[in-house]
Parts: C-alpha cells; structure tokens; sequence
C-alpha cells in the first residue's frame, strides 16, 4: 500500500507531466519525456528543498530557483533568461 509521502510524491510528479503535455500542446516547450522530465524535476527540487531547509550557505532559495529554472528552460526549449528579464522589467 503506498504511504502518503508517496502519493504526495506522485501527484507531484502528474502535475508537472501535466504542465509539461499543456506546453508541449500550446508549441511553448519542446519534445521532452514528459514523465521523465517530471521525475528529474521534482529530484532537483527535492535536493534543493534539503539544501535551504539545512542552510546551506551556497545554496540560497534565490539560487535554488534561479538553477531550477535554468535546467527546466534547458530542458523544455524556453528562453528563460528573457522571460526573467521582462517580468523583472514589471516589477515583478
């Protein structure tokens, strides 16, 4: 029987697929295994997750996400460093 951390975990993993299918669908991402995607995603999160809860001192949630970002735009074909840039632009 699967424990509750592992469907926490699973439900994770089906909304990035999910996210990941709707952008392929929309021409924004490129082709990508959705479920492996998902899988090494979460993984990353997951390692940086551990690396701020622990204060790392290299590994701020400002460079988690940075670096995350980084590997899904990498990964999925988007511009990431232009998208960054326009939402800094507004004020984001």
């Amino acid at each position: 029987m699967a424990g509750v951390r592992q469907k926490f975990d699973e439900r994770w993993r089906e909304t990035i697929s999910s996210l990941v299918l709707a952008g392929q669908e929309a021409g924004e991402f490129g082709p990508v295994d959705p479920a492996d995607f998902a899988i090494a995603l979460s993984a990353l999160l997951d390692g940086f997750a551990v690396q701020i809860a622990l204060a790392d001192t290299v590994v701020s949630p400002r460079r988690a996400f940075d670096l995350s970002m980084r590997f899904a735009a990498k990964e999925l074909g988007f511009d990431w460093a232009a998208m960054a840039g326009r939402a800094h632009r507004a004020g984001r």
